[in-house]
């Protein structure tokens, strides 16, 4: 009876081993593909923003990584869609104004920088083109496959992909200037007395993601100034100006600087 109950032990061993090591493999971040760009200039961009070390560690993030390397070879649309909400599924938990790309990897909590820098960094990763575009008061992204534009409204995890050209060029319309604007031809208001409201519609541009990264502390300076530390406003300022010299952040940092 033993040697007929052996090889079934031996054989319902192999199985718990195997089930066990899949449950540890799930949990464990080393079973993760490790986030490995071969885009120089994306390896230099992260400098700016986070160390490499924080992506290779970054278990949820790896995991994202990894499904998406999946996909990758589908359709290309298809490809595009399937990331942006995945990533958010993955990555962006809750919207939280002024977060940093470093409090979006803790914790989740992401705004538009912060969440447009996760989705440039992917999609430099997967070498997808795209465009950073800097308004007044927000950030997205427009992407493009074969001449075709994409919106990728970064804050909105149930509407932020738009493909329908009709609806881009709302969307877009939403934030281009108007040129009869007065404000347009005054430097010292471009994004100083306008930055952050609504209505507001001075600035469309194009910038880099290591710009994109400079607005983080230009965010953090403008918190700053709001609860009257203006020292540290000044460092946020500065660091800002250091990564993006542009109109709006020297305005700021001339108004608060000793």
């Amino acid at each position: 009876m033993k040697s007929i109950l052996l090889p079934y032990r031996s054989y319902f061993r192999t199985v718990l081993c195997g089930l066990f090591m899949i449950i540890v493999g799930l949990n464990n971040p080393l079973s993760a593909q490790s986030f490995n760009p071969k885009n120089e200039e994306l390896l230099n961009d992260i400098a700016f923003i986070a160390s490499i070390d924080q992506f290779e560690n970054h278990t949820s993030w790896n995991r994202l990584v990894k499904k998406l390397e999946r996909k990758s070879d589908a359709d290309a649309e298809y490809f595009l869609q399937y990331l942006f909400y995945k990533t958010h599924q993955k990555l962006l938990k809750e919207y939280n104004k002024g977060t940093t790309f470093s409090n979006l990897l803790q914790s989740g909590s992401y705004d538009c920088v912060s969440a447009s820098i996760t989705y440039s960094i992917l999609l430099k990763y997967f070498n997808v083109d795209h465009r950073i575009i800097e308004t007044d008061y927000h950030v997205f992204i427009i992407a493009e496959i074969d001449e075709k534009e994409y919106i990728l409204e970064t804050t909105d995890p149930r509407n932020g992909w738009i493909s329908d050209a009709i609806e881009i060029q709302e969307f877009k319309d939403d934030f281009l200037p108007d040129s009869s604007n007065t404000a347009l031809k005054q430097n010292e208001a471009i994004g100083a007395l306008a930055y952050g409201q609504p209505n507001s519609k001075t600035i469309y541009k194009e910038i880099s993601l290591r710009q994109l990264s400079a607005l983080q502390f230009f965010n953090q300076g403008l918190i700053a100034i709001h609860n009257q530390d203006y020292k540290l406003a000044t460092r946020r300022l500065q660091q800002a100006l250091n990564l993006y010299n542009s109109e709006r952040i020297n305005t700021v940092f001339k108004i608060v600087a000793p």
